[in-house]
């Protein structure tokens, strides 16, 4: 990350043609979307496989007999949608992934690996098919080589073409800003600042392209962001101006909580008249949860078993929380801890809760112990995806502290949710502020595509538990 919190001073005045230039456009990291990787990963995958065939003779002789073996046009459309799921689940779509070297290669060189394992073992014992060893060591060594050989040239290509973006305000907006943005990974974007209290007549726009600038952030409650006719000369000058709110969106997929305003909720509550939310979403939780009911029912019949034998206590835990708009509803969970937790009063859960019990803690970090609401969704009091329900005890204290953080749930409370996936285990309240970054950017940017994006994701934090 490349901060400069301090004030940059450019005198004003002309400075010839500079005034006329046009900058090259050029994109940031955070420009790469999921499901643009995502289909890049799919052509990568689906051109190995294809290239495995080209050069592999692939009809199998046994003792003589000849053996029905995979299509080419099968195995790579198979393959390369695994690749691609994998991937995405793995974590390699996202927009904070490590790029180191030698940890990009290993994940992908394991995605491509788990892919050929289950798409053989598919077409094996499903399809009696077989697949040459050769195709698959092939398959893997491209696949392996592309997805990591077009990581490094696209990262590279564009951390090297640096995208600079320019916090323009009050002092007390740029130091606020930047020191927003020193706790995060900013992706490969340079940010700058220029303090207008310090610079009142600097040109800005001279000012932008001297400094390389691409992107011009203002608050629009600021006392000194620029002038409407300042900010569309930018936008003429083929500069990106975006507020500061959209441009910490954009870049780090949560919103700043403590700069969203009232104006901000209203508008994203009129984003969800939309046919998904009202209708879609529904009916896509009662299957989905029907579905995986059946499928768990044997796993959380050996889990409630285990749990009844560990400690005593009743197998099903029931606790009250706070669902859409302030209703209470009653959430039911597998008990993961001493059945005398709380007879102290309520208290925040950590991660190392030394109230957890052995059998507990595996039903936590497995996600097991949720499985029992998906009664609560098909029930309609919560979704598969959403921001995760709070107890009252907490959702009263929390409103108190936190601007908004009722306005959270306006949607469903779901079993998973994009805070869930994205921060580590609330057992605070400054932990609550910053999962409600992420449960405001899911309010504003439900839709299938995002609901899907979770569930995936969903599946690699199963190993630790978060909520």
């Amino acid at each position: 990350m490349d901060l400069d919190p301090a004030s940059v001073n450019v005198a004003p005045g002309a400075v010839g043609s500079l005034a006329d230039a046009k900058p090259t456009r050029k994109i940031s990291l955070a420009g790469i979307r999921p499901w643009t990787w995502f289909v890049i990963d799919y052509a990568i995958a689906y051109a190995s496989a294809t290239l495995a065939f080209t050069i592999t003779p692939h009809a199998l002789t046994i003792m003589g007999l000849e053996q029905e073996h995979v299509g080419q046009a099968g195995f790579s459309f198979g393959l390369a949608l695994l690749v691609a799921l994998v991937a995405h689940v793995a974590g390699l779509h996202e927009l904070n992934q490590k790029r180191r070297s030698f940890s990009l290669l290993g994940r992908c060189f394991f995605v491509t690996l788990i892919a050929l394992v289950i798409i053989n073992a598919e077409l094996l014992f499903v399809h009696y098919l077989k697949v040459g060893r050769l195709i698959t060591v092939f398959t893997l060594i491209g696949c392996t080589a592309g997805l990591f050989a077009l990581r490094a040239l696209i990262v590279g290509m564009v951390v090297r073409n640096t995208y600079v973006a320019a916090i323009v305000g009050s002092t007390e907006y740029t130091d606020r800003a930047v020191s927003y943005l020193e706790s995060s990974e900013t992706n490969g974007v340079k940010i700058i600042t220029l303090d207008l209290g310090e610079n009142p007549d600097t040109n800005l726009k001279e000012w932008a392209f001297r400094n390389g600038v691409d992107q011009v952030v203002v608050d629009t409650d600021d006392p000194l962001v620029p002038s409407q006719n300042e900010l569309l000369h930018l936008i003429d000058g083929r500069l990106t101006v975006s507020t500061y709110t959209s441009f910490v969106e954009n870049l780090f997929e949560k919103v700043p909580s403590k700069h969203i305003t009232a104006q901000w909720i209203i508008d994203t509550q009129s984003a969800h008249e939309s046919l998904y939310e009202s209708a879609v979403k529904r009916v896509l939780d009662i299957v989905i949860a029907v579905i995986a009911l059946v499928l768990l029912s044997p796993l959380v019949l050996i889990a409630a078993i285990i749990v009844k034998l560990e400690s005593p206590g009743p197998v099903i835990f029931r606790q009250v929380r706070v669902g859409q708009y302030g209703q209470l509803f009653t959430m039911f969970k597998l008990r993961s801890m001493k059945a005398d937790a709380e007879k102290d009063g309520a208290v925040w859960a950590t991660e190392k809760d030394n109230r957890v019990t052995k059998v507990g803690q595996f039903l936590r970090n497995s996600r097991l112990d949720e499985a029992p609401q998906l009664l609560n969704v098909i029930a309609g009091q919560m979704s598969l995806v959403g921001p995760r329900p709070e107890r009252p005890e907490f959702t009263e204290q929390l409103e108190k502290g936190i601007p908004f953080f009722v306005h959270r749930l306006m949607v469903k409370p779901g079993i998973t949710g994009w805070a869930q996936i994205n921060a580590a285990y609330a057992a605070s309240e400054a932990d609550s502020e910053t999962k409600l970054s992420y449960d405001l950017y899911y309010v504003k940017m439900l839709s299938f595509a995002m609901d899907l994006r979770i569930l995936l994701r969903t599946i690699s934090s199963f190993t630790n538990g978060a909520r």
